[in-house]
């Protein structure tokens, strides 16, 4: 049952959606990129307006390098973010984002927009500039820690999830937790690859539950999902750790949200991105409703909100990264 306040979330992020495909249908590639936008503009309780979210785009694209892959349609997801979290300073904070990018690419990140993603990240938490600095050297070391782990599984598109990781100053240890989340979901029946490794690092976000407690919610989570629905996908492992953050998810109400996206004309071809964007707002009328006083729960699941979004978008423009490696910012 939906309660009025999700239906809302889900009308606005609808109408969002619509807005942003009318507008920009030949400018963005993937549908499922307009999608993240809308909802986190819905999760992040911000209200949108075309026009600002547009002239910061082009501000963007006039203030950056002939070559760089913000030329691209990148710039309308960094657009989003700093819109959604600076709103009327956007344009003079894009300055300071590119002053961090650069600092990245001189530690040794790579020039590409996953960099740019994890730049972002680092800007919105609001840390101070020596903290920002530290985030970034200790990204790059759970990174380099990733590749050595799972070589095969790990590329730059995990640089975002690796500086999250980093953000509390413990980032290797999180690692270590995520490794074994990663081994004991495999033994219990999950499948290898590329989502699991991206869920374990998002359970690895959690500070209060241990390792096994967080397999076995995943466990009972995809059970829960199958004996309602059916057998959630590989796609949808990060969905199940973001629920995880909750003491006592309602799948049904989920299912429920999944279900009125699939049926809407613009979205019935798009089912296993509806499901995420479920999650997302289902965990966002939650932290309204239920965890207003509880602060430390607040800020770990809007963090794991973030390494959800950022995991989804890296698989989305990861696609199509090769057509714009060249970056000359």
């Amino acid at each position: 049952m939906l309660t009025n306040d999700l239906n809302e979330k889900t009308r606005q992020y609808i109408s969002i959606y619509a807005e942003l495909k009318s507008k920009l249908k030949w400018k963005v590639a993937h549908d499922q990129i307009l999608m993240l936008i809308s909802s986190a503009y819905i999760v992040n309780k911000r209200e949108f307006d075309f026009q600002r979210f547009y002239d910061l785009s082009s501000y963007i694209k006039s203030n950056i390098g002939s070559f760089s892959t913000l030329n691209s349609h990148h710039r309308f997801t960094v657009a989003s973010i700093l819109d959604i979290h600076f709103q009327h300073e956007a344009k003079q904070t894009f300055l300071t984002f590119i002053d961090g990018y650069n600092e990245m690419i001189r530690l040794g990140y790579k020039r590409d927009i996953f960099t740019y993603l994890s730049a972002l990240i680092i800007l919105t938490g609001k840390s101070e500039a020596s903290n920002q600095k530290e985030q970034m050297n200790m990204g790059l070391a759970v990174y380099q820690q990733m590749k050595k782990n799972h070589y095969f599984l790990t590329s730059t598109q995990n640089i975002p999830l690796a500086v999250l990781l980093a953000k509390n100053g413990k980032g290797l240890q999180a690692l270590d937790k995520a490794e074994t989340c990663y081994q004991h979901l495999a033994a219990g029946g999950f499948r290898k690859g590329q989502h699991l490794h991206q869920t374990s690092h998002i359970l690895a976000l959690h500070t209060e539950k241990d390792a096994e407690t967080l397999v076995l919610q995943c466990r009972k989570l995809f059970q829960a999902i199958t004996e309602s629905y059916k057998k959630p996908k590989v796609d949808h492992y990060p969905e199940l750790a973001l629920l995880t953050f909750l003491k006592e998810p309602d799948i049904k109400t989920v299912l429920a949200i999944t279900q009125e996206l699939n049926q809407e004309k613009r979205f019935k071809w798009q089912k296993e991105m509806n499901f995420k964007i479920a999650v997302s707002l289902y965990l966002s009328e939650r932290m309204e409703k239920n965890l207003l006083i509880e602060s430390g729960l607040y800020t770990a699941i809007e963090t794991a909100i973030q390494a959800q979004h950022a995991s989804a978008t890296a698989v989305i423009i990861g696609s199509t990264a090769a057509d714009h490696s060249h970056d000359g910012n």
